[in-house]
């Protein structure tokens, strides 16, 4: 062959071998951060619940933000251990479109919540869903649960149990998930082709 198709056919070769390390970037972080992928892309069932002002919310209100939408229970020590790094998240990328949705699964005690709020100082969203229609919507069965739905209101990942929130990976995973039309807007199908 002459130089300048090896030249070329080594080009092609190199791209071939690196292009699926950068196409799964975000897999890695969904992997680092316990989050598990849906196997189908599917729109996150919508809800109305009250928050704590007494307004009346729709999960669809935020469409085009992604979100982190978090069921928790003021009796649930996991869930409490991980609101610090939610409010982290909230804090650094709110201004970035990612809102943190807590929803409150506690059937009662709404004094309790607006307490706990308060004093730890939690400015995102809490939501209360005190006949815990939306967990049986989302199926949750343990606490804490989380599901990331991207800017389109699909469902992008799952987690059971506690999270750092605020990681770095965790960052990286939300910020991938941001509906820009940038090259990190991976569909849901690359992310879905995992090992069990």
């Amino acid at each position: 062959m002459r130089p300048m198709n090896n030249i070329i056919w080594m080009v092609f070769i190199s791209v071939l071998l690196l292009a699926p390390a950068a196409g799964y970037a975000e897999h890695d972080s969904f992997g680092k951060m316990g989050v598990v992928p849906p196997k189908i892309s599917q729109s996150a069932p919508d809800f109305l619940v009250r928050n704590l002002k007494g307004k009346m919310v729709k999960l669809s209100d935020f469409k085009g933000k992604v979100l982190l939408l978090n069921f928790w229970a003021t009796w649930c020590g996991a869930c409490r251990e991980e609101m610090a790094s939610m409010q982290n998240l909230h804090t650094s990328l709110q201004a970035e479109g990612v809102e943190v949705l807590a929803v409150s699964i506690d059937r009662w005690n709404e004094d309790r919540i607006q307490e706990y709020v308060k004093v730890n100082n939690y400015t995102f969203s809490v939501l209360l869903d005190q006949d815990q229609k939306v967990r049986k919507q989302y199926h949750v069965m343990g606490l804490p649960t989380s599901y990331l739905i991207d800017g389109e209101g699909k469902i992008r990942g799952y987690a059971s149990g506690a999270r750092a929130w605020d990681s770095p990976d965790s960052q990286d995973l939300f910020l991938s998930l941001k509906d820009d039309g940038s090259s990190n807007d991976l569909p849901v199908e690359r992310f879905s082709m995992r090992v069990d």
